[in-house]
């Protein structure tokens, strides 16, 4: 009787897979145990090739940027309080391990660990205790769904990352955007937040890749969903309001008045002016390469 295709593909299987087979005439015996290990082999052997020819091209890798394209924005003839063309490219979350670092930072602030805080940062004298850090922890208690993007720093081995992160606000029921420029710098202790006196050249630098039409998308996305939170959340409408001290009505007290001053003060450090938001700019802590929490113009 004639054997279907099935009958033949059947037979074949058995064959190889369950009998022993024959090499050279018969001299070498191949077992069906040593034949099932060595198609395992093959198998696992091709999808390690298949990965390194096929998938790192699609891993993320951080692009090279030469000191030489670095310096030559120096010369860049743009206003840095206007958009302009990108001259350096940013990069999204392209580091895990600066992520991570990022991350750990903005988790003990909130949890007002100075002394970490002072292994993370080029000058610890700023954190000498935790007053500031108390204060501020009393307004803002949490820093999640954080998304980095870097430039290339003009110094060897140092990048300006541009964080965006939810807030978690006292008495605010939504969690308003907000974006962080820090200066960081990778030496043999690892990354580190360069919040010391920064070069003209290096403030130059900074203002004008801020200026890049890249991450300036990235600015009015931020401005786009936290005027929609303030539309639907009366609580994030108020507390723009005193921080910016357009909320009369929480002045009633003596108490309440200390408050408000407490929150200004905590703000005035991170927060740029209403007035200045369209500019998108962050003059208050390019002088230490501290994060500037820029809370757009909404």
């Amino acid at each position: 009787m004639k054997k279907s295709i099935f009958d033949k593909m059947s037979d074949s299987y058995e064959n190889f897979h369950l009998k022993e087979s024959k090499i050279g005439g018969g001299t070498v015996t191949v077992s069906p145990k040593l034949k099932l290990t060595l198609g395992w082999s093959l198998f696992i052997l091709c999808c390690v090739l298949a990965y390194i020819f096929l998938g790192m091209p699609f891993v993320k890798k951080s692009k090279t940027v030469t000191q030489q394209e670095k310096k030559a924005v120096l010369d860049e003839k743009v206003k840095t309080d206007e958009e302009h063309d990108t001259i350096i490219p940013y990069e999204k979350d392209v580091d895990d391990v600066l992520n991570e670092f990022i991350t750990n930072y903005f988790t003990a602030i909130t949890s007002c660990d100075y002394l970490r805080l002072q292994d993370m940062v080029t000058n610890a004298d700023e954190y000498s205790d935790d007053v500031n850090l108390k204060k501020k922890a009393e307004f803002i208690t949490g820093y999640d769904n954080i998304t980095v993007y870097t430039k290339a720093g003009l110094e060897e081995d140092s990048y300006i990352a541009f964080v965006v992160a939810n807030l978690t606000i006292a008495g605010v029921n939504s969690s308003p955007y907000d974006i962080m420029t820090l200066y960081i710098v990778n030496g043999e202790r690892g990354y580190m937040i360069n919040n010391g006196e920064l070069t003209s050249d290096v403030k130059e630098y900074i203002e004008k890749v801020k200026g890049d039409a890249d991450i300036q998308k990235v600015y009015k996305s931020v401005e786009k969903k936290n005027a929609e939170l303030k539309e639907k959340d009366a609580s994030l409408q108020q507390f723009y309001d005193t921080i910016s001290g357009k909320d009369t009505t929480s002045k009633t007290s003596e108490k309440q008045t200390g408050e408000n001053t407490e929150a200004s003060e905590v703000n005035s450090e991170n927060t740029v002016s209403e007035e200045n938001q369209e500019n998108v700019q962050a003059e208050e802590n390019t002088d230490n390469g501290q994060g500037d929490e820029v809370v757009p113009e909404q």
